[in-house]
């Protein structure tokens, strides 16, 4: 029984024993080819068709919207165009069909994008959705290439409390998790002073990845960059463009990489310039760092809006630097605790050099002093020896 068959044959099942009360939408937000992602459905269920009735359709949208993640707009549904056929404009689902039976039905006949009008291309439908806040706002239908990739709606059989995933990541720091006993497929990660990111569980691989983002090193999602850089929606660290924010220089921002630089756009002697100078510009802080820290999955939703308000940059080549932050305390720290070894040893050389000299000095007085000592006990010697000689001559004098 081929794949056809199979939905064909449990759609029947479906009809004949009334088990729809047993089913439930599910979303993914592991991105997959279309193709895959019905085989991934097939498993409990298949790739959801959308229903006539608006009841149904906003039952998958709060599927949707309890997901928290505002970056995917576009789900994979179980709705093609084989290569053969050609888009029909007049036909309500455009000469598509629903994959689960066959059926060209569609009574709310609501497309957001018409499909491009081809006769050799196969395409796949998906729903393309607009949020308001958290949540949706519009829907309709679109189509594209099937080789794309997106997240994919389900409708499945049984429970929805089956656990088909490892157990959540570890990762470092100080955050929050959300997980949904009803979606097992998603955790919401609310790092302090950070936005939340959204982990999804692949269903062939059973590992947990960032939503809307590269494969990264998960683990370490929630440790904090350093001055003058943010997490991006991958997790990673970018540079923050302090210059669009408000009011962080007096004239002109240039962007630099963790930093950014004050000038003047006017004349270098004019009174705005010169006050411009005398003024200490010192980073802003980062927009995350505001977010409140949470854990309902109302206030995960929040994100910090980017200023709208034009940097203003200077267009000339003479611009004077008036302020710079410093990206690193370290690379203060590091220079004066080098010049203070340095004084140190220096001090240390000095000191050896004068002791030296001194003790040199000492030893020539203590030589010269034994020198003037013997010459003084001859000087003296030789005295006696003459007083004797004279006494004995007057001596001898005398007797004769």
């Amino acid at each position: 029984m081929d794949y056809k068959s199979g939905l064909c044959f449990m759609n029947f099942l479906i009809v004949v024993f009334g088990i729809s009360d047993s089913q439930y939408y599910s979303v993914d937000l592991d991105e997959q080819l279309f193709d895959t992602a019905q085989t991934l459905c097939g498993s409990n269920g298949f790739l959801a068709n959308i229903p006539d009735d608006e009841e149904t359709v906003k039952k998958i949208l709060k599927v949707i919207e309890d997901k928290g993640d505002r970056t995917s707009t576009s789900f994979w549904i179980g709705l093609k165009k084989e290569k053969t056929m050609c888009v029909q404009e007049n036909l309500p689902l455009k000469g598509f069909y629903w994959t689960i039976d066959n059926s060209t039905n569609f009574a709310l006949n609501k497309w957001k994008t018409e499909p491009s009008l081809t006769c050799t291309n196969a395409l796949c439908g998906f729903l393309s959705v607009e949020y308001r806040g958290s949540t949706v706002a519009s829907w309709g239908l679109a189509a594209m290439s099937c080789q794309r990739k997106l997240p994919f709606i389900c409708k499945n059989y049984g429970s929805s409390k089956e656990i088909a995933c490892s157990l959540p990541p570890n990762i470092t720091g100080i955050h929050e998790k959300t997980v949904k006993n009803s979606d097992p497929y998603t955790i919401w990660v609310s790092c302090k002073g950070m936005d939340t990111f959204v982990l999804t569980c692949s269903r062939t691989t059973g590992k947990w990845k960032l939503v809307g983002g590269t494969e990264i090193d998960i683990q370490g999602l929630c440790i904090e960059c350093k001055t003058g850089y943010k997490k991006n929606k991958d997790g990673s660290c970018v540079d923050v463009d302090e210059c669009q924010q408000p009011n962080i220089c007096q004239l002109s921002c240039t962007n630099t990489v963790g930093s950014y630089m004050c000038g003047c756009t006017d004349d270098e002697d004019s009174e705005q310039c010169k006050e411009a100078k005398k003024s200490i510009i010192t980073p802003a802080p980062d927009a995350f760092n505001n977010v409140k820290d949470t854990s309902t999955s109302t206030s995960m939703d929040k994100k910090p809006t980017p200023s709208t308000q034009p940097a203003v940059r200077s267009t000339t080549k003479s611009a004077v630097l008036t302020g710079e932050s410093t990206g690193d305390l370290s690379n203060i720290v590091i220079p004066v605790i080098i010049a203070l070894l340095i004084f140190v040893v220096l001090v240390v050389i000095i000191v050896a050099i004068v002791k030296y000299c001194l003790m040199r000095r000492a030893k020539k007085r203590a030589k010269k002093r034994a020198a003037d000592l013997k010459e003084s006990v001859a000087l003296n010697g030789s005295d006696s020896m003459e007083k004797d000689k004279l006494w004995i001559s007057r001596h001898h004098d005398q007797k004769d």
